[in-house]
């Protein structure tokens, strides 16, 4: 099912690149079935993903006829890859806040759609954004209506088709119906062309002396753009099928697919999140399962090339607008007022820098941003205060009535300082700490100052897991300024068992086993 996702996908993303549909699936087979199979994520699907055919198609638009120059820097950004995988730098990824992540994924989103907006109504596109919105001044007095017909059709089937069912492939579907009935209708558009029916030989692009600075700097952005995309995909896999992924080896692995990619002339890959989940949710839980959506693309390739040369590209352009919204993290956008005003100040900045600056250039900016005005709210703070000690006796006698079979499979946690996105880690990591049945999870938020949009995500990931688990979670010491950020973010927290002193908490887990021996 992955592979029937990424069919569409990779075609797409090979046309708006420039370096055509063939490119898309190149990529697509080379670093679904290679990074599947040495990549560090069972079941995540790899290939041409939005971010990375950004770059290419920037890189496309500034370097014109010279495709030589792209697929050396996708060479060169998976030996990068590789070495920052030797290098144990995949931890990284859990050190990058949220709102920089999510600027950055709304920044891609809104590209995708700036660049297919004017393909949509027939009109020739650009992969430069400025170029693009241009373009858009031109779509009036040159739309051409039948590239309308199958735009709007194929948009309405993406949208429609999973409220009827969720199991089929709608962007493949909307495909292939309007591929049928633009020849049908005999419509004048313009098509992606011929696709050859065979991999090409692996060859070093022919590259000078004079030209290594451009590759080596594309390289190192689509390497870290890459890592940045297969690492938060692998990130939201391990929620959905409960395994834990090795970092490294997921940058080895996408490493190995990217110099393959490069050396038959295909788009540089990352892990792609819809194919990696419709992959899950049809039973793909393993690396060979990623690595099995590579070899179906290569036997499309193979059987398929010459029907696929007939598709429209406004289907093409249609689809890829679907994909940019789906990118755009809808979720921040809709509690941008009620989110700290100093995370939505690092994900605008990031999100302008994306769309208009540059990728890597706006996420260092994001992640040095979010850290000094980190600063700045833990300095406004004033968390230096006198107070009573507990020590270990005393919480030794104010446990001592519960039983011991409670004792067993009742957790505290007690967070010291705020809870950013530093400390966000260390909160996922004591998830995997807990039993896999708790029965009472407490968390001492006493001496917590703040949380940051990072820290509340982590937090509610947690709740819900430990919930999911059959616990009940009782929290001691919350500020109101906390518990409402942790509401706004979505978190389901119940204020009947929150409380103010670690007691209390105590003597409502013992009303609760009263109430459950009663019963």
């Amino acid at each position: 099912m992955g592979a029937i996702v990424a069919l569409p996908l990779c075609l797409a993303f090979g046309v708006t690149s420039g370096l055509g549909p063939a490119a898309g699936l190149y990529g697509a087979i080379a670093c679904g079935i290679l990074a599947g199979l040495f990549g560090g994520t069972p079941g995540q699907c790899s290939g041409p993903t939005g971010p990375m055919t950004v770059v290419a198609a920037t890189m496309a638009s500034t370097n014109p006829n010279r495709p030589e120059l792209i697929f050396a820097s996708v060479i060169v950004a998976g030996l990068l890859q590789i070495a920052l995988g030797f290098a144990k730098a995949g931890g990284l990824i859990g050190y990058v806040p949220y709102p920089v992540i999510s600027g950055f994924m709304t920044g891609i989103g809104s590209i995708i759609v700036i660049v297919e907006l004017a393909p949509l109504f027939g009109v020739s596109g650009s992969g430069n954004v400025l170029v693009a919105l241009q373009k858009i001044f031109e779509i009036i007095p040159n739309l051409n209506q039948q590239a309308l017909i199958i735009s709007v059709l194929t948009i309405m089937i993406i949208y429609g088709l999973p409220k009827i069912s969720r199991r089929l492939p709608a962007s493949l579907i909307a495909l292939i119906s309007m591929t049928v009935l633009s020849n049908m209708l005999k419509f004048e558009l313009p098509t992606i062309g011929e696709i050859p029916s065979s991999l090409p030989i692996p060859s070093l692009p022919n590259i000078s002396v004079a030209d290594l600075h451009i590759v080596f700097e594309n390289g190192l952005t689509l390497a870290c753009l890459g890592a940045i995309d297969s690492l938060l995909t692998s990130l939201v896999m391990d929620k959905v099928t409960g395994q834990k992924h090795d970092s490294d080896q997921e940058l080895i692995g996408q490493g190995i697919g990217n110099m393959a990619a490069g050396l038959i002339g295909g788009l540089p890959g990352a892990g792609a999140t819809m194919r990696s989940m419709v992959n899950v949710k049809s039973g793909g839980t393993t690396q060979l399962s990623g690595a099995l959506h590579g070899i179906f693309l290569l036997a499309v390739l193979i059987c398929l090339a010459r029907i696929a040369s007939t598709i429209p590209m406004a289907a093409l352009a249609a689809i890829l607008f679907t994909v940019g919204l789906s990118i755009m993290d809808w979720r921040v956008l809709k509690s941008l007022r009620k989110a700290p005003k100093s995370d939505s100040l690092v994900m605008a900045t990031v999100l302008v820098l994306t769309i208009f600056v540059d990728l890597i250039v706006a996420v260092l900016i994001g992640v040095a941003l979010a850290s000094v005005l980190f600063v700045k709210q833990l300095s406004d703070a004033k968390v230096s205060a006198m107070a009573e000690l507990e020590t270990l006796q005393e919480l030794n006698e104010l446990t001592e009535d519960v039983p011991e079979t409670v004792r067993k499979n009742t957790f505290c946690y007690e967070l010291n300082g705020p809870l950013f996105f530093g400390e966000a880690k260390n909160l996922t990591d004591a998830i995997d700490k807990v039993s896999s049945n708790p029965r009472y999870i407490i968390l001492r938020f006493s001496n917590v100052p703040l949380i940051d949009q990072t820290g509340a995500f982590a937090l509610e990931h947690a709740i819900e897991k430990w919930q999911a688990a059959g616990a009940k979670i009782l929290f001691v010491g919350m500020k109101k300024t906390i518990s409402q950020i942790l509401v706004d973010s979505g978190a389901k927290i119940d204020m009947a068992n929150s409380f103010d002193r670690f007691e209390q908490a105590l003597e409502a887990i013992r009303l609760m086993e009263t109430k459950m021996d009663y019963q």
